[in-house]
């Protein structure tokens, strides 16, 4: 007999993704160039401590997206998660923030209230730590549909998904793509293939992930694994830049027009 609520579930997905990848766009060129930006969702302690110096001994930032009600707990699947003490350490050293809804609830099943309630929430927490400069927000488990969309649009912050591939040509920043460390989803595989793309088409590609180690859940990488991919991208001759750097150069670029016609 057919699983009717499967199917339902699987025609409710497709519609969200159609309305999303049609409506409330804002959409902007992407400057000249090939860039690459490395984030860290929901993250734990071993993130920070395998993952930071790997970046940093290229000179490298990441973008971390914090939720900031997952501080101090116990995951079962990813361990220890961050503390203040990380949250200090990475902002000492330059890295960049992002914003998730406090306690990691899924837009797509939230009312608009509680959206806007929950970024608050979190934007607070990492205020009360000193950490202001927030230009991006990561939907969690990359879920969201238009109203969700919509909902987090006025705070004109670049929204990020978790659909894989390029940033190209001109891009939705309430849409960005971003492609998963997952190994339960091919690990570095299709991150390599986009990266060989970059090697020949200007873009920006996101990667994310979220734990590191010799045995991380079924949503990170190895360490292994990562060192690969690291020395792939230094070995592209791309630039790597936060999520944040490059928010602030599209708006520098958006802000040109306007300039130029007050002069």
């Amino acid at each position: 007999m057919a699983d009717f609520g499967y199917f339902s579930q699987k025609i409710g997905d497709t519609i969200d993704r159609v309305l999303c990848d049609t409506f409330a766009k804002r959409e902007q060129k992407l400057p000249t160039g090939r860039f690459v930006s490395l984030c860290f969702d929901d993250f734990p302690k071993s993130a920070v401590e395998l993952a930071a110096p790997m970046l940093e001994a290229r000179g490298w930032r990441a973008t971390w997206y914090v939720a900031g009600g997952l501080k101090g707990t116990l995951d079962p699947h990813y361990g220890q998660m961050f503390d203040d003490s990380d949250l200090e350490r990475l902002m000492r050293n330059g890295h960049d923030f992002g914003c998730h809804t406090f306690d990691h609830i899924d837009c797509r099943d939230a009312t608009p209230e509680l959206i806007e309630a929950q970024c608050m929430k979190n934007m607070e927490f990492l205020a009360k730590r000193g950490i202001t400069d927030v230009a991006s927000f990561a939907y969690p488990f990359g879920s969201v549909n238009l109203a969700s969309k919509r909902v987090l649009e006025p705070a004109e912050m670049a929204l990020r998904g978790v659909k894989p591939g390029l940033n190209q040509g001109t891009i939705d920043l309430n849409m960005l793509k971003a492609c998963g460390l997952q190994t339960n989803n091919g690990g570095i595989a299709r991150a390599m293939e986009d990266l060989e793309t970059l090697k020949r088409r200007d873009g920006w590609q996101i990667i994310f992930t979220h734990d590191i180690g010799p045995s991380p859940s079924p949503w990170g990488t190895t360490q292994s694994d990562y060192s690969q991919l690291l020395d792939a991208v230094e070995a592209s001759n791309v630039e790597v830049v936060t999520v944040g750097d490059m928010v602030k150069r599209l708006q520098q670029s958006a802000s040109m027009p306007s300039q130029a016609a007050a002069a």
